[in-house]
């Protein structure tokens, strides 16, 4: 699903010298100039999660020189499979400044709330597919 795009991730981005949109972005936050981040993330010292499937993020980088990250991790299971409940929690992380949301989901149907999770967070998004596989 590349739609015309001429690299595949982030890091082919910056290794070509292609400043995406998500690496501005990101440099924004962190105040850098996307120069000194693309240099970075084509060294490996620096990542941007960016799912293109993720359609509602506000992009951050990752890296030991960069702002310190908050993360939450939330989800349903088989003790709490409220998906409302869990959906409450994102939105008062998210208003907490969360830039960061593991779906440590392991029960229940965890499509479906990964999905809306997807649509309703600008947050860097992580799951744990193997729990789904068990």
């Amino acid at each position: 699903m590349n739609n015309g795009r001429k690299y595949t991730t982030q890091m082919d981005a910056a290794r070509k010298g292609i400043i995406t949109a998500e690496l501005s972005t990101a440099a924004r936050y962190e105040l850098i100039e996307p120069e000194n981040l693309a240099a970075l993330v084509a060294q490996g010292r620096a990542v941007i999660p960016a799912n293109v499937l993720h359609s509602s993020l506000v992009a951050r980088a990752v890296g030991r020189t960069l702002k310190t990250k908050i993360n939450v991790n939330l989800g349903i299971s088989r003790d709490s499979s409220d998906q409302d409940r869990e959906m409450d929690k994102v939105r008062a992380a998210l208003a907490l400044g969360a830039d960061a949301i593991m779906d440590l989901s392991s029960a229940g149907d965890t499509g479906a709330f990964r999905k809306k999770l997807v649509e309703i967070s600008p947050a860097m998004i992580g799951t744990v597919p193997a729990y789904d596989a068990v």
